[in-house]
């Protein structure tokens, strides 16, 4: 799924450029620590075998009270709605486990991902690392 991104979006994703056509990046977007976390994919079937078309992860604190929130939608599958689809089922499944809120970061010029925020009721507000701080109470 990496490999159909382009720079700006991995950038936007994860606010850095990184190699990762590695087996240790790999492995750690890859694996879930499913007492903390989930992840949520879309798939294409697509010349006989699912692609990965976008990725929603959730990984609650300690105190089980709140998860941060990531989305990550490849290029071909932005602008059409899967960001939000992924981000309504990952609430959905934070409020089942009982959390009070999401947390997320983004970069400022992140202009799709603050506006699919900003549709679905979140407070952003910038932080003191110079990022967006985006929360939203699920109770």
């Amino acid at each position: 799924m990496l490999a159909a991104c382009s720079r700006e979006t991995i950038y936007m994703r994860f606010r850095y450029m990184f190699q990762w056509a590695t087996h240790e990046a790999a492995v750690r977007y890859c694996f879930t620590d499913y007492d903390r976390e989930i992840a949520l994919v879309a798939e294409r079937e697509g010349g006989g075998e699912p692609r990965l078309v976008g990725v929603g992860r959730l990984v609650r604190d300690p105190a089980h009270a709140a998860a941060e929130y990531a989305v990550l939608v490849s290029d071909a599958w932005q602008n059409r709605g899967l960001g939000g689809v992924l981000t309504d089922a990952c609430e959905e499944i934070a409020r089942g486990w009982g959390l009070e809120r999401m947390v997320a970061q983004t970069t400022a010029d992140n202009a799709r991902m603050l506006a699919l925020f900003r549709k679905r009721g979140y407070v952003i507000e910038p932080d003191e690392e110079g990022l967006m701080k985006v929360e939203k109470a699920l109770r």
